[in-house]
């Protein structure tokens, strides 16, 4: 039995997932936080680090999906790794449609916009899934969950709180606290939230929270219709991935908007270091086949020109005209 890992970089979270070589099964999967904004390659460096020791792992059987620069995407495929410090290196992208593949979700579809919700922003990208060849790829920080906590935090300490009881760190502690409610009302109808409020714990329900949000989420919508209109060809199905992409109002409303198959995998925030641990079993078997040149992909870049640790993104907020 061979265990390979993936471990994604993400802007508020690093998560990592060990997958058995042959049959792909999970054995673990792990979960860090970062409220460190120049942290996160770090964390997850530390996290894929850890869950190597603990799992076995050599470093050629890990691939680290890394953020890339949406506007760099189209010069290679999707899938082309690198090789950096003995572990393969990945576009975020690459590894969310190699799970899709893997999981059948994409049977059928020629032509897929991928909407990546994360915490600092949303990310569109329409790719052939065969090939990993992208079309075009655009990001915009419209809508995230960052965001989205600010404003929840921002109503409720003008419902319930008190200036004098909101010092710097108790904000602090309370955006924690919404981003943990945000994820429970992805199934529950209401989540408690602890705060600097007047009279203790308050209750969060989902009709506010979308309240709260509602403008928040049209303007995403209009954002993400008009990539896909934009697009240089035709769309067969948008698959919504990221964290936020579990919010039961987001998925609702593009399901009825959109005029296009939505697909909602389960666990939209772990997909990513997922498909990267399938990455990692996909590259053993190559290396077993094709032992000489075993780190060398078709097409991958010659240098990691397109891919970072930590990128900065330039805001591409494109509206349909009205």
């Amino acid at each position: 039995m061979r265990t390979v890992l993936g471990v994604s970089v993400g802007s508020a979270t690093a998560r990592g997932v060990a997958v058995d070589a042959i049959d792909e099964s999970v054995r673990s999967a792990h979960i860090v936080h970062s409220f460190d904004p120049g942290d996160h390659l770090q964390v997850a460096l530390d996290l894929l680090e850890s869950m190597s020791r603990d799992q076995m792992v050599g470093r050629a059987d890990i691939v680290l999906a890394v953020p890339d620069d949406p506007g760099a995407r189209g010069r290679t495929s999707a899938y082309s790794t690198y090789e950096a410090d003995r572990l393969l290196v990945a576009s975020e992208l690459g590894a969310q449609l190699r799970y899709l593949r893997g999981s059948g979700q994409l049977e059928g579809a020629r032509t897929v916009a991928i909407c990546d919700i994360g915490a600092s922003g949303t990310t569109m990208s329409i790719a052939d899934p065969a090939t990993g060849r992208v079309f075009s790829s655009v990001r915009t920080t419209l809508f995230g969950g960052i965001g989205c906590d600010e404003q929840i935090s921002r109503y409720l300490l003008s419902t319930f709180g008190a200036d004098e009881l909101a010092s710097d760190r108790a904000r602090a502690d309370l955006m924690v606290a919404v981003r943990t409610a945000r994820e429970q009302l992805s199934r529950l109808r209401v989540a408690e939230v602890e705060g600097p409020f007047v009279a203790g714990p308050v209750r969060l329900w989902r009709n506010t929270f979308d309240d709260v949000l509602e403008r928040s989420i049209g303007s995403l919508e209009d954002w993400v219709a008009s990539v896909i209109v934009d697009a240089p060809c035709a769309v067969n199905a948008l698959v919504m991935v990221g964290g936020c992409a579990n919010l039961p109002s987001l998925r609702r409303l593009f399901r009825r908007d959109l005029m296009l198959p939505v697909i909602a995998p389960a666990n939209p925030e772990s997909l990513t270091a997922h498909g990267a641990a399938l990455m990692a079993a996909d590259a053993v078997a190559s290396r077993q086949h094709h032992p000489r040149g075993a780190m060398s992909r078709a097409g991958a870049p010659s240098a990691p020109d397109a891919m970072v640790g930590v990128v900065g993104y330039n805001d591409a907020a494109r509206h349909r005209s009205a």
